[in-house]
């Protein structure tokens, strides 16, 4: 029994860094319903999907501001996202992008989002800032 016990232990341990080191978060993803992007695959699904949402969450000051903002991305500020769900209501059950600068409000926002009936919500997790170091992001400043 207490040999079980430590192969779970270790196989559950060994199971949740992999997904550590990998950078994909799937317990905050399964458990959300959203699911984090890294900046390359965010790239990516921005490159190949025809009819996706960007949202960007961050405040107009930052949309405008040094990071830049991912080119075609809309801007709803994350305090003005509960009033303006109508605005983006046909994308319920497309592919919806969301990003701040690092990753905090938009994993809310994506939250949110799942909660109000958005069925494919993807986080990019390192924001702005982080796609700023990543080549071939479309930024537009």
């Amino acid at each position: 029994m207490q040999k079980t016990i430590v192969i779970t232990g270790v196989f559950l341990t060994m199971f949740g860094l992999g997904f550590a080191l990998s950078g994909f978060n799937v317990f905050a993803a399964d458990v959300a319903g959203y699911a984090d992007l890294s900046g390359a695959d965010a790239v990516e699904m921005i490159k190949n999907e025809k009819d996706i949402l960007i949202l960007d969450v961050r405040s107009q000051g930052e949309f405008t501001g040094d990071l830049g903002h991912l080119k075609g991305a809309r801007l709803v500020p994350a305090d003005e996202l509960g009033g303006r769900y109508a605005e983006i209501a046909a994308y319920k059950k497309k592919k919806v992008l969301v990003i701040c600068r690092s990753g905090v409000r938009s994993r809310r926002a994506s939250s949110s989002l799942v909660s109000n009936g958005f069925e494919h919500v993807y986080n990019i997790a390192p924001g702005m800032a982080g796609m700023n170091q990543v080549p071939g992001a479309p930024i537009e400043r």
